[in-house]
């Protein structure tokens, strides 16, 4: 959810160095949250995305924050 992507990010920027900008986003499409290998599976089109487009803005880098049991 966005509300969990601006927590993630907060706690990213809190440990980032000072040169480091960290651009955080969520996925357009899928799963508001993975529940199982099903909710994964139709998380990871999304996930790809906006890798793809990070890498077009110039990003260097993809962290992926995310927990299933």
């Amino acid at each position: 959810t966005a509300s969990m992507t601006e927590t993630i990010a907060a706690a990213a920027r809190l440990v980032a160095g000072a040169e480091t900008e960290i651009v955080a986003v969520t996925s357009s499409m899928g799963p508001v949250s993975i529940e199982g290998y099903y909710d994964e599976a139709l998380a990871v089109p999304g996930l790809l995305v906006e890798i793809a487009a990070g890498e077009r803005s110039g990003a260097r880098a993809a962290i992926i924050a995310c927990f299933d049991d």
